[in-house]
């Protein structure tokens, strides 16, 4: 094996089999999709809020301001990170997998992992506070629907169609050793920002509560147009977006 390997190459394989890390990473997609569903029906399908139906503050109003501080938010916004996201990272896994020596395959597709995680958690976080100083309560349709909007005006722009050409395209990396610690690190990074580009407005619209019809209808649409990239001749994703707004005003009705 060369002393850089091309992550983008080999192609030979199925995308309907992933390697061994590409798996561990569905399960653990799996997982997350299990828990944020499940603590979304406890709490209330309707409410959309990481607090539930009935969560109330001292003034007596029926929802609390989004808290991006509080261990149960950051806990479900990796949930819902691992939930959403973690699908688009399993080709660069498994690419990953194939481009490294195998004793450095754990490491080397944990650090894309753990990096475009760790970046997607920082803007989930941000979005999350900046609601907070606004005073933006937790499951507020109009903070779902804005950002919801952004991604369905977003859908035709030309810098949206020049990246769906690219998400395909990752830089080498070096198949063992602390270099290639670095650039499985850089992969995380490059396969993140592009995702951010195009995913990052129906992220932010999940941050105020895990509205799971909305969860699934954003995911849907990230999911058809990184596996379909066909950009303005597909018009699936933005049917799916619309399809996460419906979900969000649904929510706002059955918590009313």
């Amino acid at each position: 094996m060369s002393a850089q390997a091309v992550v983008a190459a080999p192609r030979q394989r199925s995308r309907s089999h992933p390697e061994l890390p590409g798996r561990v990473v569905l399960a653990g997609t799996v997982v997350a999709w299990i828990s944020v569903l499940l603590a979304s029906l406890a709490g209330g399908i309707g409410s959309g809020s990481h607090h539930g139906p009935h969560a109330a503050n001292p003034s007596g109003l029926k929802t609390v301001p989004v808290d991006a501080l509080s261990l149960e938010w950051m806990g479900t916004w990796l949930l819902m990170t691992a939930a959403m996201m973690w699908p688009l990272l399993v080709p660069v896994v498994d690419r990953v997998s194939r481009a490294v020596r195998p004793r450095w395959r754990p490491a080397l597709t944990s650090v894309v992992v753990i990096v475009a995680t760790t970046l997607w958690f920082a803007v989930g976080f941000a979005g999350a506070l900046a609601a907070q100083v606004a005073g933006v309560p937790s499951g507020s349709v109009g903070w779902q629907l804005a950002f919801i909007a952004a991604a369905a005006i977003a859908w035709r722009s030309a810098r949206r169609n020049r990246l769906l050409a690219r998400c395909a395209k990752l830089p080498p990396i070096p198949p063992a050793g602390l270099r290639g610690v670095r650039g499985a690190a850089r992969v995380g990074y490059v396969s993140w920002t592009r995702c951010a580009l195009l995913c990052g407005p129906l992220m932010l619209a999940t941050v105020v509560g895990h509205n799971p019809l909305v969860m699934i209808a954003a995911s849907a649409s990230v999911w058809w147009e990184a596996w379909h990239p066909r950009a303005r001749r597909d018009r699936v994703p933005l049917a799916l977006i619309l399809v996460a707004g419906l979900g969000a005003i649904a929510g706002g009705v059955l918590s009313s």
